[in-house]
């Protein structure tokens, strides 16, 4: 019997700093480990402002066609999936020129500098009918699913409080220049979007919603050397002249969850204690879960049928991980996660189940930063509103 073909899909890229480029790496990996999804992706066309960064786009990863313009891309009739990958102050109305297009859409997170911004890209994806996928990617770690599926299947009770911190140090010297991510009109927030929404995309996705929240913000380096170029997290020369910084470096909350239970939750882009240390950590009745980004590939659990807490791996049985590896404790990596992400979006192109971040996921991230931004400026508790 003949083997149908692949259904080739045609991918677009915009923006091209590393991000953009894993992405495509991703597009071209997809077979790699998801042959049963009988798909693969055709690098159509990537956008960048920068010429040396379209030069390595077609050199390196293979794309027919390389230009300035953005909207380009999502106007290319041969494109299926468009990623986003731009400064955060162009993601909203990429969002929404891609899914007026009828482009399915892979965008990283923030999908909007605001809560009024990703109301709007939801609003686009519901009129049209259009799969986007947010790379809250932490989600796809098989660690993080397999320990979802454990809390629901109620392994550990009833969870009674989730706690979690992000520590990360690429802004902890004060002489690291004054990039887009320190603006608010370019970034909208600092830590409180850029790394705490990980933390809350997190939570929500192990135990539910969140309803209410209290916390403060605090810039703790309010001047930086202007940049004498472009920069993301990581690097770059600093001029001379300084410029204010006004968006926030660490960002602290308690939540309240809808099922009753509690959440500590902070994150900090000056830390000194880690690089890029994400820890969550859920407490239930009859036991305990906790997962370490720098330590991905394993986990900490502990359920009624045990005396302490004990270190597991992540093994073939548990989800995605066999695509890409035989038994526990040879590792994935970011890479890998990413390309798990990329299969869940697929799925949701299909209309198959999956576990894709929707932007559903990112209004309720969206509308808990926003409360907590409005909780911040008064001291008080602030209800995230359930229907948004």
């Amino acid at each position: 019997m003949a083997t149908a073909e692949p259904r080739l899909l045609g991918a677009g890229v915009i923006g091209l700093g590393w991000m953009g480029g894993l992405h495509a790496r991703c597009y071209r990996r997809l077979p790699e480990a998801y042959s049963d999804l009988d798909a693969e992706f055709e690098l159509i066309a990537a956008a960048s402002r920068s010429e040396s960064l379209r030069g390595i786009a077609e050199r390196r990863w293979g794309f027919a066609r390389t230009t300035g313009d953005g909207l380009s891309v999502i106007a290319d009739e041969r494109v299926d999936v468009v990623s986003i990958c731009t400064p955060n102050s162009e993601h909203a109305e990429l969002a929404v020129a891609a899914s007026d297009a009828g482009k399915a859409i892979w965008i990283e997170k923030p999908v909007g500098r605001t809560l009024a911004e990703v109301l709007r890209v939801r609003d686009a994806v519901r009129r049209n009918g259009t799969p986007l996928a947010v790379g809250h990617n932490y989600r796809s770690s098989p660690a993080v699913r397999e320990l979802r599926r454990r809390i629901a299947d109620g392994r550990i009770g009833t969870v009674e409080h989730v706690r979690g911190h992000y520590d990360a140090g690429f802004a902890a010297d004060p002489e690291a220049p004054l990039t887009w991510r320190f603006s608010e009109e370019r970034a909208g927030g600092g830590a409180s979007s850029d790394i705490l929404s990980h933390l809350l995309d997190l939570a929500q996705y192990l135990n539910g919603p969140i309803r209410e929240v209290v916390g403060r913000l605090r810039t703790v380096h309010p001047t930086r050397p202007l940049p004498a170029g472009d920069g993301g997290h990581f690097g770059g020369e600093g001029l001379d002249r300084r410029g204010p910084v006004d968006n926030d470096d660490l960002a602290v909350t308690l939540t309240a969850f809808a099922d009753g239970s509690l959440g500590t939750f902070d994150a900090s882009r000056v830390s000194r204690s880690g690089e890029n240390a994400l820890v969550i950590e859920v407490h239930g009745s009859l036991g305990y879960a906790a997962w370490n980004s720098e330590q991905p590939n394993e986990f900490l659990w502990r359920d009624r049928s045990m005396t302490a807490v004990a270190k597991q791996y992540v093994d073939a049985a548990m989800p995605e991980y066999g695509r890409f590896l035989p038994g526990p404790g040879l590792g994935l990596g970011f890479d890998d996660v990413k390309l798990i992400e990329l299969g869940e979006l697929v799925r949701l192109i299909r209309g198959e189940p999956s576990e894709a971040a929707t932007i559903d996921d990112a209004v309720r991230v969206a509308a808990v930063e926003d409360a907590l931004k409005r909780s911040a400026s008064t001291g008080r508790w602030v209800e995230v509103p359930g229907a948004v």
